[in-house]
C-alpha cells in the first residue's frame, strides 16, 4: 500500500529536539479513502491495518506514531486493530463531534488508546470529548501569533498536552517555547541559530574538514584508512555497523582495509561520513537522522537517474544541514569546506540535478507531494527511495549507538 500513495513523516519533539514520535503523513489521506471504497468491511479493515503496520515499521520504528484518522475510521472501529502502545489517534478539526463519535472516542480511550485533536479551535469544540483527550495540536501557521496565543489559552484549560504544529523557524520555536507548549512538530531544528553566531568549535571544524575529505570520489584506500583512523571512535562505529545484523556479512570484519575489500572505497566513505556526522555533539540527534535520510535518498535518486556522480548526490544530502550544524547561513557555512562548485551551487542556489534532488527531498519532508518530484522519475521510485532511506538510516543509527 505504501507503494500506491505518498507516505512520509514529521518529527514531534521536546524542547531539546528529542523525538517523542512521528506523525505519519499520507497523500490526501489515501488510506482511509481506499478502505471505504471497498464494500467488504473485513477486507477494508485488513487493507488499512496492513498499510499502517507498514508505515509504523518503516517510518516510526519504535517511536510513537501519530496517525490521522477519519470519522468513518472511528465509527467503523478500525482503530481497535492498531497496537495501542505504538499509536496516537489524531482526529482532524473538521470532524463532526456528535454522540456516536463521543461514544467511539470514549471506548478507545477506556481501552488504552491515546487521543489527539488536530487544530481544534477552542473550548466549545473540545468540551464534549475533553475527558478522553490526551493531546491537542495547534497549527501556528493558521493565523498570526495573537491567534496562536488565544487558541493556546483556550485549550490550556483542559488537562491535555499541547503540540505546536508546523514550527519551521527558530523564531517560531522560541515563541512557542516561551508560550509554554509541551511539544513541537516541524523541521525548526534544521535551521541555523544565526542570532548567537558563536565561534565554530575547533573539534567540530576538524570533523567537518575530515568529512569533506571523505567526499572526494577519487579518495585512495590509504587516504581513507588515514582519515578514519584519525578518530578511533569513528573507526569503531564503522566496524560495529559493518558487523551488525543489518548487513549480515558472513565473516567478522576486523579492519578498515578488510572492509574496503568487501564493500569498496566509496560505500565505506559514505558510512564513515555518517558516523562522523552522528558523533557531533551539542546538536539534536534528529538533525543527524535528517542528514542521513537526505544523504541516502539523494544517492537513491541519483542512482535511479543513472547518474555517474551518485557520490555527489550523497554529499549534497549529507551537507544540506551544514547551516544548522554551524549556525551560519549556508553560503557562509560552506566557505570552510573544500567542495566541488556544483555541490556548493546545489546547496546554496539549488542548481542543477543535484539541487533538484534536494528540493524533491525537502518537499517530501513537508508532505508537499506535488513538489516532491525529481526530473522524470516515476512517483513510485521516489516513494521507495524515501522509505528505503528512512529504514537504512535508522538501522545505521541504532548500530552506531549499540
Amino acid at each position: 500500500m505504501t507503494d500506491d500513495v505518498f507516505a512520509g513523516r514529521q518529527p514531534i519533539c521536546k524542547e531539546k529536539a528529542e523525538v517523542v514520535g512521528y506523525e505519519l503523513l499520507w497523500q490526501q489521506n489515501g488510506l482511509a479513502e481506499a478502505a471505504f471504497k471497498d464494500q467488504d468491511r473485513a477486507v477494508a479493515a485488513d487493507l488499512v491495518k496492513s498499510a499502517i503496520d507498514t508505515g509504523l515499521d518503516k517510518l516510526a520504528g519504535q517511536d510513537l506514531a501519530f496517525v490521522k484518522i477519519t470519522r468513518d475510521f472511528l465509527l467503523n472501529d478500525f482503530c481497535s486493530s492498531l497496537p495501542r502502545e505504538r499509536v496516537v489517534l489524531e482526529i482532524p478539526s473538521d470532524t463532526t463531534v456528535d454522540r456516536p463519535l463521543v461514544h467511539s472516542i470514549a471506548k478507545l480511550s477506556n481501552n488504552g488508546y491515546a487521543i489527539a485533536l488536530d487544530n481544534f479551535v477552542g473550548g466549545d469544540q473540545i468540551r464534549p470529548i475533553a475527558e478522553f483527550v490526551d493531546i491537542a495540536k495547534i497549527d501556528i501557521q493558521e493565523g498570526d501569533y495573537e491567534a496562536t496565543v488565544r487558541q493556546f489559552i483556550s485549550l490550556r484549560q483542559f488537562n491535555v498536552k499541547l503540540i505546536a504544529e508546523n514550527v519551521e523557524t527558530r523564531a517560531e520555536f522560541e515563541f512557542c517555547r516561551k508560550l509554554g507548549f509541551d511539544y513541537y512538530q516541524g523541521f525548526f531544528f534544521c535551521k541555523p541559530d544565526v542570532v548567537t553566531h558563536k565561534k565554530i568549535p575547533f573539534n567540530r571544524l576538524s570533523t567537518l574538514h575530515l568529512l569533506a575529505k571523505l567526499q572526494d570520489p577519487d579518495i585512495s584506500l590509504q587516504d581513507l584508512e588515514s582519515a578514519v583512523a584519525q578518530n578511533l571512535a569513528i573507526a569503531h562505529k564503522v566496524l560495529r555497523y559493518l558487523n551488525s545484523p543489518a548487513l549480515s556479512f558472513p565473516q567478522q570484519i576486523e579492519s578498515i582495509r578488510h572492509a574496503v575489500m568487501l564493500v569498496g572505497t566509496r560505500l565505506l566513505s559514505h558510512w564513515a561520513s555518517l558516523a562522523m556526522l552522528e558523533s557531533i555533539e551539542d546538536k539534536p540527534r534528529e538533525l543527524m537522522v535528517t542528514a542521513m535520510v537526505r544523504a541516502n535518498m539523494c544517492r537513491e535518486l541519483g542512482a535511479a537517474l543513472s547518474q555517474k556522480n551518485v557520490d555527489q548526490f550523497f554529499t549534497v544530502g549529507l551537507l544540506s544541514v551544514m547551516d544548522a550544524l554551524l549556525d551560519r547561513p549556508m553560503q557562509e557555512a560552506l566557505r570552510v569546506l573544500p567542495l566541488a562548485d556544483n555541490v556548493k551551487h546545489a546547496l546554496v542556489d539549488h542548481e542543477g540535478l543535484l539541487g533538484e534532488a534536494l528540493d524533491c527531498i525537502k518537499a517530501y519532508e513537508r508532505a508537499d507531494w506535488q513538489k516532491a518530484r525529481c526530473a522524470d522519475l516515476d512517483e513510485k521510485i521516489i516513494r521507495r527511495a524515501y522509505l528505503t532511506s528512512v529504514v537504512s538510516s535508522r538501522d545505521m543509527m541504532q548500530a552506531f549507538l549499540n
